[in-house]
């Protein structure tokens, strides 16, 4: 079972004019690093970089940060609300 997960790329366009300001030679600018902290891959932990335009801004934005994921499986859309799928 893998502990750890590297997740490296970049999205750019493939359409239209490139921005002026753009950096077009950043292939690795985004970066998320998971680490799984239970067995079964239920609770993890994300490091991330993420590199994007903003055109409003008209400029770079790196946002790097540490989320905390819980993945919890429903067999029924009503078990998320607590409700069992007899329940009324």
């Amino acid at each position: 079972m893998t502990k750890l997960k590297v997740s490296i790329g970049s999205s750019f366009g493939l359409e239209g004019p490139q921005q002026s300001n753009q950096q077009a030679n950043n292939i690795a600018g985004d970066i998320a690093v998971d680490y799984d902290l239970s067995k079964d891959g239920r609770y993890k932990l994300r490091a991330y970089r993420k590199n994007q335009y903003e055109v409003a801004l008209q400029g770079q934005i790196i946002e790097t940060g540490v989320a905390f994921i819980i993945t919890m499986d429903y067999d029924h859309f009503m078990e998320i609300f607590g409700k069992q799928p007899n329940e009324e």
